[in-house]
């Protein structure tokens, strides 16, 4: 009886884990977002984590990826990595920048910068503005697409 739990916790561990990572793959739009942006990280990535990042469709829920994302800004392109034990259901996505949209707001405790895509303008990115390289120093991220 003891082999069979023991047997048993790793497949319902791997299931479970799969499980809630792909949910939250869904709940934060990188499901839809992958469909457009999917790509392969080039060998030259060299990205950077980001520490407070959350994705979403509207104010809730969004899920929140504090960590768990490396993202480089290059000229022409957006480069998103996740960390190793999400990529099951978040492949790295590659997002130009011509069809991305930057604004930067004032929430309840902080600012942030307000990332959108043309793939989907429902789901937003929330970074903090010093993880986004893009921001024009003279007066804010504006629009680059």
């Amino acid at each position: 009886m003891v082999w069979v739990i023991i047997l048993a916790f790793p497949i319902f561990f791997g299931a479970m884990w799969v499980g809630i990572v792909s949910f939250l793959s869904w709940a934060s739009g990188w499901r839809t977002l992958a469909r457009v942006y999917q790509a392969d990280v080039p060998e030259t990535f060299a990205g950077k984590r980001l520490m407070l990042v959350t994705l979403g469709r509207g104010r809730f829920p969004r899920v929140h990826y504090r960590g768990m994302l490396w993202a480089e800004f290059g000229e022409e392109t957006l480069w998103l990595k996740p960390h190793i034990l999400f990529r099951w259901a978040h492949p790295a996505l590659a997002i130009p920048r011509n069809v991305i949209t930057l604004e930067e707001r004032k929430g309840l405790l902080r600012r942030y910068v307000d990332l959108k895509t043309r793939a989907d303008e429902g789901i937003s990115f929330h970074l903090h503005p010093k993880q986004v390289s893009w921001i024009d120093p003279n007066g804010g991220p504006g629009e680059t697409g």
